[in-house]
């Protein structure tokens, strides 16, 4: 019984060693770890300040699995501030760049900064990757300005997938105008 009695008393004592100090960026990294959920608005500002800057170095770590970097991206669309659309804009415009991190950036775009992305986003648009470009029709349809309106309309004659006619087509539609333009 004393040596269970010493033991447990300096397991007691030790746990502070053992313990390790939670950073920002841990939480940030844990809200960003869902597959089917993101985190919310809410969610990330109840964190405090320097959420934005701990989402950009969580998007730029290669050792954090793809589809957490690409939520980190996402979630930078809550954060509009001038480090963050540098960032993301430049994840954008960066054909290199990882095709999921790219379709998380054009969404931070629309959501952060609405009609004054559309040209940003228009890359996106133009992509050779139909995945991206339907993406992006999404994005700007979230917009759901009547500038937005016309990027979409403006793109359907265009378009050569039937994926993204359809959520063309669909996104049009749920702005509230008839869809237009000869479908390719």
């Amino acid at each position: 019984m004393l040596i269970a009695s010493t033991l447990t008393l300096w397991l007691a004592a030790a746990q502070p060693a053992f313990a390790a100090e939670v950073t920002l960026r841990d939480r940030v990294l844990d809200l960003v770890s869902g597959y089917e959920d993101a985190p919310t608005r809410d969610e990330l500002f109840k964190l405090g300040d320097g959420v934005d800057l701990a989402l950009i170095d969580i998007a730029n770590d290669a050792s954090v699995g793809r589809t957490r970097r690409s939520s980190a991206v996402w979630a930078l669309g809550f954060f509009p501030t001038d480090t963050t659309h540098t960032y993301v804009l430049g994840v954008v415009q960066d054909a290199q760049a990882d095709s999921l991190l790219r379709r998380s950036a054009t969404w931070a775009l629309c959501t952060g900064w609405g009609d004054a992305a559309l040209s940003e986003v228009a890359p996106s648009l133009k992509s050779d990757d139909a995945q991206l470009r339907n993406q992006a029709v999404r994005a700007v349809a979230k917009v759901g300005t009547p500038a937005a309106l016309v990027t979409l309309q403006q793109r359907l004659p265009l378009e050569s997938s039937a994926m993204v006619r359809d959520t063309l087509n669909a996104s049009i539609q749920a702005i509230g105008a008839p869809a237009t333009g000869e479908i390719k």
